[in-house]
């Protein structure tokens, strides 16, 4: 079976990475994107993938010279949207347009695919109209899109997280027929997924930690 390819945008550590090789996706990354240069140091590392592969700045990358590719992940950056934040939106000149990038890149290489992912409060910013313009946006640069806002632990993950995806596919294949998984309540705990270290391993891995700095009230 022919491998994807695969460009990573905000990619952070590369959750979506590690997704699709959960799910047995075989892939060939053509490029990541993270502007932050010791995270994508971390990347590199965690993937194997050569620091050359960064494209650093959304702002600054030139579609026009980018290879081809089936697949674009896009977490788009969350915290203008976010009710934790200032919820400015598109308005936030630093973060708030960076989906548009992300749209300008897709406009001219026109992959296959598409995954986007953001928090919740996407869909309610701006009394849902910015959520209207991102749907609206993608669809006419040619993709149907489908979203569906997933609970973690509805997937075996003990972290209450609430995340908005959207996937999108170019209309030219689309057969209409996609359906979000249907997840279902965890019963895994945190101690589940921890590495079984002796307790004085495991104190010694702690102690960075064990300062008021990250004690809650």
């Amino acid at each position: 079976m022919k491998k994807i390819k695969l460009l990573s945008l905000f990619s952070g550590i590369g959750a979506f990475e590690e997704a699709l090789k959960e799910i047995g996706v075989d892939f060939d990354l053509v490029n990541y994107c993270e502007f932050d240069d010791k995270i994508a140091k971390c990347y590199s590392l965690i993937h194997n993938e050569p620091l050359s592969k960064n494209l650093g700045d959304i702002n600054k990358v030139d579609e026009t010279s980018l290879p081809d590719f089936d697949l674009m992940t896009f977490g788009f950056p969350c915290q203008t949207f976010s009710i934790a934040g200032k919820r400015e939106g598109f308005n936030d000149e630093t973060r708030g347009n960076l989906f548009f990038e992300s749209v300008r890149i897709a406009k001219y290489k026109q992959p296959k695919y598409m995954i986007a992912e953001n928090v919740k409060g996407l869909l309610s910013h701006d009394k849902g109209e910015t959520f209207r313009i991102v749907i609206e946006t993608l669809n006419k640069i040619g993709y149907n899109t489908y979203w569906k806002v997933i609970k973690s632990t509805d997937f075996d993950i003990p972290q209450a997280r609430e995340r908005v995806f959207i996937v999108c596919i170019r209309k030219d294949i689309d057969n209409k027929n996609f359906n979000f998984p249907e997840g279902r309540q965890t019963n895994k705990t945190v101690k589940d997924i921890l590495e079984d270290l002796p307790r004085k391993e495991m104190k010694s891995s702690l102690k960075p930690y064990n300062n008021p700095t990250y004690f809650t009230k």
